[in-house]
């Protein structure tokens, strides 16, 4: 079984009704959680799934002592795999607390498993994340990844044993390399654009000085499609989005799709 370092650092809390679900746990080193294990805390069964992001996010089911299932997304990439997981299928969701960071029907990026076909550009990441893109890049040139010290060490540290047999330890030994490239890509949801859709050949690059930069519509997040489907599979008696809720028209038109989505 594939197991993740996941720690949890803060305070969740999620309305049940008439009472509330206070998760505070305070953790003074990392614990591992293994995916698709139930663990019960004050009566509540809460399983991690995989999510579909970066190593350590997980999709956090709740089933309540009264019957209620709660599921909470994080930050999460909706696949079809995800039909499959029995906690998912066995029960109705009665409350589901989405990732809605694309929910919006102008981000309708291509699927994970397309652009990791086809990515060929060096990946800008924060510390943790785009770890496919890494991947699929090394397979695809048929040469390894080159990785500072620091990043070599968390890379390592996920027990991915795909991804650390494809690392190096001199930047001169790969292509690949953040000093010997002037290729940074910008891979963000964000940078999807309709006339573009999964054109990769027609993105206009962007220059600064020396540096080249391509925006390439990948995320992590789920994709305005891949929403809809997960919804429609789920049905859930309700939805809470947890990003871009700001404003009352954001709201309001997230709503109307969620409505539309449950149609029938």
């Amino acid at each position: 079984m594939v197991t993740w370092p996941y720690l949890l650092h803060q305070s969740y809390i999620f309305p049940c009704q008439n009472v509330s679900i206070y998760l505070h746990i305070y953790i003074h080193s990392s614990v591992l959680w293994n995916l698709g294990t139930e663990y019960v805390i004050d009566g509540i069964k809460v399983t991690m799934l995989e999510a579909s992001h970066c190593p350590g996010a997980a999709l956090i089911h709740f089933l309540l002592p009264n019957g209620q299932c709660y599921l909470h997304t994080g930050d999460f990439r909706a696949s079809k795999l995800m039909q499959a997981y029995p906690l998912l299928t066995k029960q109705r969701i009665n409350v589901l607390y989405l990732d809605t960071t694309y929910c919006n029907n102008k981000y309708r990026f291509p699927s994970k498993e397309d652009k990791e076909a086809k990515t060929l550009v060096i990946v800008g990441s924060y510390s943790i994340g785009k770890e496919c893109v890494y991947l699929a890049i090394s397979k695809a040139l048929g040469v390894k990844m080159y990785a500072n010290p620091s990043r070599r060490r968390t890379l390592q540290s996920f027990g991915w044993s795909d991804l650390s047999g494809n690392l190096c330890t001199h930047g001169n030994d790969t292509p690949i390399s953040p000093c010997s490239a002037y290729i940074i890509p910008e891979i963000r949801g964000w940078t999807y654009t309709e006339t573009i859709g999964s054109r990769l050949d027609l993105i206009k690059p962007s220059s600064w000085g020396i540096v080249t930069i391509h925006g390439v519509p990948y995320s992590e997040h789920s994709s305005f499609i891949e929403l809809r489907e997960f919804v429609q599979f789920l049905r859930p008696e309700k939805i809470i989005p947890t990003v871009n809720v700001g404003n009352a028209s954001n709201r309001d038109k997230m709503q109307s799709y969620f409505r539309e989505w449950l149609k029938g």
